[in-house]
């Protein structure tokens, strides 16, 4: 079985090793950034009207992904069940991308789906940098409170690739078996 692996202490920045140890910890989340969780500055009249055009696109791309997976099996299977610990919701992953990208990015992920960033410089991760967001829409018992229009980022982990491991935190009751196992 595989267990998403924490990298070299020199390549970690203080938000991933919380990161990485609060995955593992049970008791409690963790505290919401200085001053709090920002406001989005689109209103809510303006995002959710692009949030349920861009929701069939998603649920598209979701199941023909699934479909796939059913032709072409990847070489790991997901076993064990979500423990609703909302972990994966504390700190989530972002690649940072290049130019005008970059802010794109980072204001659709803010603005219109919700995510808020830990930190505004992205961190070292497995050789590549990364934005720490964390969502706005975490219930306190760790249920979400826009399941239905949760984004693609949401509906597709833990990560389960066709190429590489799989990723999965440890502690939040997924894992990954090798299928010929």
């Amino acid at each position: 079985m595989f267990m998403q692996q924490s990298p070299s202490e020199e390549e970690t920045s203080p938000y991933l090793k919380i990161y990485y140890t609060y995955a593992e910890e049970e008791e409690k989340p963790p505290a919401p950034p200085l001053g709090g969780i920002p406001r989005q500055k689109v209103p809510g009249w303006v995002r959710w009207p692009i949030r349920a055009f861009y929701l069939p696109f998603v649920c598209i791309d979701t199941l023909m992904q699934k479909a796939a997976k059913i032709v072409i099996q990847p070489p790991y299977k997901q076993i064990g069940a979500c423990k609703k610990r909302g972990n994966c919701c504390y700190y989530i992953l972002l690649p940072k991308k290049k130019g005008w990208m970059n802010r794109f990015q980072i204001f659709w992920n803010t603005e219109i789906l919700g995510f808020f960033l830990r930190d505004k410089t992205p961190c070292l991760s497995e050789g590549s940098e990364v934005y720490v967001m964390g969502c706005r829409y975490l219930n306190k018992d760790g249920s979400c409170r826009h399941y239905r229009f949760r984004p693609n980022v949401c509906r597709k982990w833990p990560l389960i690739e066709y190429f590489g491991y799989p990723r999965a935190l440890k502690g939040c009751g997924f894992e990954a078996m090798r299928r010929d196992e």
